[in-house]
Order: C-alpha cells, then sequence, then structure tokens
C-alpha cells in the first residue's frame, strides 16, 4: 500500500474521531483544538495527517482556523453537511438503512405533491413516467428516468428541503436501483414498478394526499422486498 493511501485512511481516521468528539459536544463550540503537535503525539499520526484532517472538518464546517491562533471548534454547527457513512456497514445493511429513509422521506412527499403541485408540476410527473414507460419498452433499466420521477415528485411538494434531500439521496438510490434492475426483467419486476408508479401519479393527479402516501409507501416496501430476493439469489 502507498504511503499516500495509509495517510489518507489515517486522515479519515483522524477527522472521524475529531467529528464525533465536536458533535457530541465533548469539543464545545468556540473551543480551541489542541496544536497539530499535540494532536499528532495524541493520536500517533504525523503532522501531514492532523492537517489534512483539520482542513476536511473546515470543509464540513466543523472547524475554523485562525491566522496564528490555530484551529477552534465552529461556533455553530448549522450548516453542517449531512452524509451517509457506510464504513462501519455492509453494502447491503446500507442500502437497506437508505431504503428505510426513503419510506419516510418519500411517502410524505407524494403526499404533498398531491396537495400541492401545480398543474404544470403534475404535467412533469406525468411526463417522466411515460419517458420510463418508453425506456423500458426498449430495453432499457430506466434507472435515470426512474430517478426523474420521484425527482419530480419531490419538486411538486414545493418545499426545497425534500427537494435538496432527493437530490442527495440519488447516489444511494442509482445503486440501489441498478443492483435490482440487474435482475428485473428475469424475475418480471419491472411491470410492478411501473404499476406502483402509475398509481403514485393517479393519486397525485386526483389530489388524494392519503393515497398519494399510501401508494409511494406500497412501492417502496415492494422496492425493499425485491432487493432481498434479488440478494438472496
Amino acid at each position: 500500500m502507498s504511503t499516500y493511501l495509509r495517510n489518507a485512511n489515517l486522515t479519515e481516521k483522524l477527522s472521524e474521531i475529531l467529528g464525533r468528539q465536536i458533535e457530541s459536544g465533548e469539543r464545545p463550540p468556540g473551543s480551541r483544538l489542541p496544536t497539530e503537535e499535540q494532536l499528532a503525539l495524541e493520536y500517533g499520526v504525523s503532522r501531514t495527517v492532523v492537517r489534512e484532517g483539520i482542513a476536511r472538518l473546515k470543509s464540513d464546517g466543523l472547524v475554523t482556523t485562525r491566522q496564528g491562533l490555530g484551529a477552534f471548534v465552529a461556533e455553530s454547527l448549522i450548516t453542517v453537511p449531512f452524509r451517509i457513512t457506510p464504513d462501519a456497514l455492509t453494502p447491503q445493511q446500507t442500502v437497506q438503512q437508505v431504503f428505510e429513509l426513503r419510506i419516510g422521506v418519500e411517502t410524505q412527499a407524494a403526499a404533498l405533491a398531491a396537495e400541492r403541485a401545480s398543474a404544470t408540476q403534475v404535467r412533469e410527473i406525468r411526463a417522466a413516467l411515460r419517458e420510463l414507460e418508453k425506456i423500458q419498452k426498449h430495453g432499457g433499466d430506466g434507472v435515470e428516468e426512474d430517478m426523474r420521477f420521484h425527482r419530480a415528485i419531490a419538486r411538486a411538494t414545493n418545499n426545497r428541503v425534500y427537494d435538496d434531500f432527493t437530490r442527495f439521496l440519488e447516489r444511494h438510490v442509482r445503486q440501489q436501483l441498478t443492483i435490482s434492475r440487474g435482475n428485473s426483467s428475469v424475475a418480471g419486476w419491472l411491470q410492478a414498478v411501473q404499476q406502483e408508479h402509475q398509481a403514485i401519479y393517479d393519486a397525485i393527479a386526483v389530489r388524494d394526499s392519503e393515497a398519494a402516501g399510501l401508494a409511494a409507501r406500497a412501492h417502496l416496501r415492494n422496492g425493499m422486498v425485491r432487493l432481498r430476493k434479488f440478494h438472496a439469489h
């Protein structure tokens, strides 16, 4: 293993340790971090690793630096980015947990879309659904079109946070869809998925928020079942 890779791993571990200390309040807002030399000695790493770890914490909004004074815990953590760190989980566990998160988020998103979507936004959801149907009929896996459908629903909540969070989750959703679609045509899953999408759209189109939420929940729960079946093979 190269020195760079070893340093990269140590940097990640150090930034995670310090990050947890900051987020738990062990290192309170505004407090000064130990010097590079002190941190290097305490954690048994080089000063280069410490410097890179501090830089990572700074980019995450956990730490600020003051010229000539060193590094300090940020006064406010409100701008700290949300991340899903799968290091302690297997890929299958990560997919499972993201799916569980999606059930809560996307169920409510569908319900809100049914209440709030403009006529233009309803047409956008329908267009995304039709494009997905078209791609799948021609043998495509429809992964990107599937995400476009769910993104259109999030946008139709007219709640910027839902839209932003859905976009954040897309990198994980893409992985889920790519895995499950690898065997979906054999198992006959695509037709079921499309029927579930249609049910969500139909409920949104008639402004039935309860039915939209239930349809979205059923779709995602069924998706979890399909993924488990795939992994069981």
